[in-house]
């Protein structure tokens, strides 16, 4: 075989297979929580107490998951970067993104109605810096809405299209120890009717095998060739 065409071969499918492996996901699940830190007129009815006040009780709590890319994670130096959480196979919409305010509690998840933008979790500089959320609901006839952006997040009653009156607002707890039992999550393989589709780092090992075959016959054969000369 030209030994030119044989390395381009060997360069193009060992490329090939690293890029099939870089290319699949590392998905990671994780907690996060945070804090209440106002409180309007509604926020009682809503089961939502400031946390410093309530030593601990689950008026003042804020707690919620995610399931998202950590392959997509920026590097230091980027500056803030939002990444939009998309469903996983064999992941639930509240492990994609589920969150509950107070005692009631206020629950939200992935693919709820009311979404006006996100969930997307951001990350500065490489960094968990919280998450962009925002969602309109509606509880005892009244419509709120929940704006989250970063670390920060608000809770309005919509009174009108032109005003609103805070029921509570409040942060997360984000940084280096903002995400808190990080696991990985491994999503369910497509399914065809032939059976599963192999992950790209299997079909890269694959290749790889396909490759050392294929070396061994082409070196075999050309040494066949020089001694029958």
């Amino acid at each position: 075989m030209n030994k030119f065409l044989h390395n381009t071969i060997v360069s193009g499918i060992l490329a090939a297979a690293v890029s099939a492996t870089q290319a699949a996901p590392i998905y990671m699940t994780a907690d996060f929580s945070g804090g209440i830190l106002a409180t309007g007129g509604l926020a009682n009815s809503l089961g939502l107490q400031r946390t410093n006040t309530c030593s601990g009780c689950a008026a003042g709590s804020v707690n919620g998951n995610v399931l998202f890319d950590q392959g997509l994670i920026p590097g230091s130096g980027t500056g803030t970067v939002t990444i939009a959480l998309a469903a996983v196979a064999g992941a639930s919409n509240s492990t994609i993104f589920g969150m509950e305010f107070g005692s009631i509690p206020l629950e939200f998840e992935f693919g709820d109605a009311g979404i006006l933008g996100g969930p997307s979790i951001q990350f500065e500089n490489g960094v968990f810096s919280g998450f962009y959320f925002v969602k309109d609901f509606v509880v005892n006839g009244k419509t709120y809405e929940l704006n989250m952006q970063g670390a920060n997040w608000t809770m309005n009653w919509l009174k009108s299209n032109s005003s609103s009156d805070l029921v509570a607002s409040g942060y997360l707890n984000v940084g280096n120890q903002g995400l808190t039992n990080r696991t990985y999550f491994d999503p369910a393989p497509a399914q065809l009717p032939g059976g599963t589709v192999p992950e790209p780092t299997v079909l890269a090992l694959i290749m790889i095998g396909a490759l050392s075959i294929f070396m061994a016959r082409s070196a075999n054969g050309y040494i066949g060739r020089e001694e029958s000369v």
